[in-house]
């Protein structure tokens, strides 16, 4: 008698354990056939893990840009502040929310046309080109905000009086902020628009723009 229980609880004991290591099966609700599920992946999880692999992107946008100066350009009779820009961003994004990159483009600051007299005029204008380092975190899919330090190159261009002056300055103390949605139109492009405000430290003053973007993935 003892000898039957001890061997009914052994029986059980393996069966226990047999079923207890074969948990990637599935038993068929009618022919009771295991069915392995790690054979069978999940397709959203499949893409959510295929867009999360580290990759290189690039990203061209170009859009409305407007200065905003903390002093008047006076006497002006015609001072533009709104311009079409553009930018070039380099990132590597790793699996995680967090990625690092490099930023460029080209701006123009203003354009001045002042009329001094009747017989002479002077045109002055300004350009820059912003070298960044770009911080960015994915704060829901899609959707992105980011923050980048880094210099600037500012050209200027007098003309009108006696010869054409050409200066070049540098900005070391700027600062870019930039919200971005980016959909992705298959694997490797993705499309989209961002909004960023950039402070000019050599003059303290700021730049906003609206790009339209479109990124492709290296």
């Amino acid at each position: 008698m003892k000898r039957k229980i001890i061997s009914n609880i052994f029986c059980l004991l393996v069966a226990l354990s047999a079923r207890s290591q074969n948990t990637d099966s599935i038993p068929h609700p009618i022919s009771h056939i295991p069915h392995p599920t790690s054979d069978i992946p999940d397709p959203a999880s499949a893409r959510s893990a295929s867009s999360r692999i580290s990759h290189y992107t690039l990203a061209i946008g170009t859009g409305w840009s407007h200065y905003f100066s903390n002093m008047d350009l006076v006497p002006a009779r015609n001072v533009q502040k709104d311009f079409i820009g553009a930018s070039f961003r380099f990132m590597w994004e790793p699996e995680y929310r967090l990625s690092l990159g490099l930023e460029t483009g080209v701006y123009r600051i203003f354009r001045v046309d002042s009329t001094l007299t009747s017989e002479y005029t002077m045109d002055a204008r300004m350009y820059m080109v912003p070298l960044l380092l770009v911080i960015r975190m994915r704060i829901v899919d899609n959707f992105y905000l980011s923050v980048a330090p880094g210099l600037a190159v500012l050209f200027s261009q007098i003309s009108g009086i006696g010869e054409k002056i050409s200066s070049t300055q540098y900005s070391f103390a700027n600062f870019e902020a930039c919200a971005s949605y980016l959909y992705p139109l298959n694997k490797r492009f993705e499309l989209g628009g961002e909004a960023r405000l950039f402070y000019i430290g050599k003059t303290n003053d700021y730049i906003m723009s609206l790009n339209a973007v479109l990124a492709v993935k290296l």
